[in-house]
């Protein structure tokens, strides 16, 4: 995760899942793991509050259209605009830049109405994939996550499992969780329960 401020001095960040092993559990039938995730720690987060009126702001910064249009990602390079509501989204980027982005696009909007917050270490991100996600993450979500339904470049904002998440789909078969950094360690043995009929791998 990004470093730390406290005072003048930086201290590293720790990552939400920190001595998470162990974990493996081999499909029943022998064949393909259903389900693996990874913790994606290294990646800057901020919550960008505002009104179309801060979105050519936000472009410079970003080469991203803010707002996205309804549950939908903005992608431009490492930088990834994800739609929350229609004057709220989450920018996701590089690993350290968080700081220095924030303080940027803070500076151009002065005396908007607006509101930009680091939220790097607030938040965690896991990234599930595998031929059986899907099947996973239906036995804990209420979204239709068919294919036809919640393709790639989509996201929204739901319950897992009782914790709060957004889900994004990156590919048929591949979702960014986001979650709590505090609720991370119980989403993680949720979807180790989900995928026991699957197979399941942790990567930390």
């Amino acid at each position: 995760m990004a470093d730390i401020m406290t005072g003048d001095a930086m201290l590293p960040g720790r990552s939400a899942l920190a001595g998470r092993a162990g974990m493996n559990v081999a499909a029943p039938d022998g064949g393909k793991t259903g389900l693996r995730v990874q913790e994606v720690a290294h990646i800057g987060k901020i919550n960008i509050r505002g009104t179309k009126s801060i979105a050519k702001v936000i472009w410079n910064h970003t080469g991203c259209d803010f707002p996205p249009a309804n549950n939908m990602v903005s992608s431009a390079g490492a930088r990834h605009i994800v739609w929350l509501g229609p004057d709220e989204a989450l920018l996701l980027c590089e690993a350290g830049m968080e700081r220095d982005l924030r303080r940027k696009i803070s500076a151009d909007l002065a005396g908007q109405h607006f509101a930009a917050t680091n939220v790097t270490d607030a938040l965690c991100v896991l990234k599930v994939e595998g031929p059986d996600v899907r099947a996973v993450l239906a036995k804990g979500c209420a979204l239709d996550l068919h294919p036809g339904k919640f393709g790639p470049g989509q996201c929204a904002q739901t319950v897992l499992a009782h914790a709060g998440v957004t889900i994004i789909a990156t590919d048929e078969n591949c979702f960014l969780l986001i979650c709590r950094t505090s609720f991370a360690p119980y989403t993680l043995d949720w979807l180790q329960d989900a995928a026991l009929e699957f197979g399941f791998v942790f990567q930390g």
